[in-house]
């Protein structure tokens, strides 16, 4: 059927894109000197910025180690040694300030902190990031410490959000932001795979992750919006319209 060839074909172009993209990033991407991964990489792979962001450092470790652990083609040594090397270079220094959870935004190319968000999302990225990279070595220290921080967003999320450096101002509108309850059930999917404990343990933030997002489908299912009222209301204002079509 017409239907199966155009299926067939699809699969064949994106298993040559996904060749394509890994080969670029393994040639041009790995810092051998510091550790870690460039990411500021113009079309022919020349670096431009050498600054290292946390979020991209985790979701490069994230996506080397799920294929080696998933797509028998990339189980390669080289793939893995190179998620491993993103991963001790997160250990080392993405926490700015030991014992404090917080991570950096973005270091310099041998680690030194740059900047710091006011958010949880560099921690996100460095709890999949460590966590798959824990699957894919079957080294279980990578997934403690991805279960440690993964306590820490949520005591950040659910009961005290002071370490985020976040005061609360007078003019500013409460709301609640999509990006949190998704990243969050992105971390829970992530952590529980194949293990019941993790799973029970989080189960009540599995729930109200769920709960969460489905409160910005608005306008009787025809908008996803990014930011709603605290008891899950459209808002006036910009900040009620927004909309990110990555979380559609």
């Amino acid at each position: 059927m017409d239907w199966q060839k155009t299926l067939h074909s699809w699969q064949e172009r994106i298993s040559q894109e996904l060749d394509s993209v890994v080969d670029f990033w393994l040639r041009h991407s790995h810092d051998k000197e510091y550790g870690g991964f460039f990411t500021c990489l113009d079309q022919t792979g020349k670096v431009y910025d050498d600054l290292k962001y946390v979020w991209l450092q985790g979701r490069q470790v994230w996506m080397y180690s799920r294929l080696y652990r998933k797509v028998p083609r990339f189980r390669r040594p080289e793939l893995l040694q190179a998620a491993k090397a993103g991963g001790e270079f997160l250990l080392r220094y993405a926490r700015v300030a030991p014992p404090s959870q917080k991570c950096a935004f973005v270091l310099t190319r041998d680690g030194r902190p740059v900047k710091i968000q006011r958010t949880i999302f560099s921690e996100c990225f460095y709890v999949l990031g460590l966590d798959e990279l824990g699957r894919a070595t079957g080294e279980s220290h990578y997934q403690r410490e991805a279960l440690s921080m993964m306590e820490a967003i949520v005591h950040w999320v659910r009961e005290d959000s002071s370490e985020l450096g976040r005061p609360q101002l007078a003019g500013a509108v409460p709301h609640d932001s999509m990006a949190v309850p998704m990243m969050l059930l992105n971390l829970v999917d992530q952590l529980s795979e194949g293990d019941v404990e993790v799973a029970n343990r989080f189960k009540d933030l599995d729930n109200w992750s769920a709960e969460r997002i489905l409160s910005h489908l608005q306008r009787n299912g025809a908008a996803v919006l990014e930011n709603v009222s605290e008891d899950g209301k459209e808002l006036p204002g910009c900040l009620g319209r927004q909309q990110n079509p990555g979380k559609k």
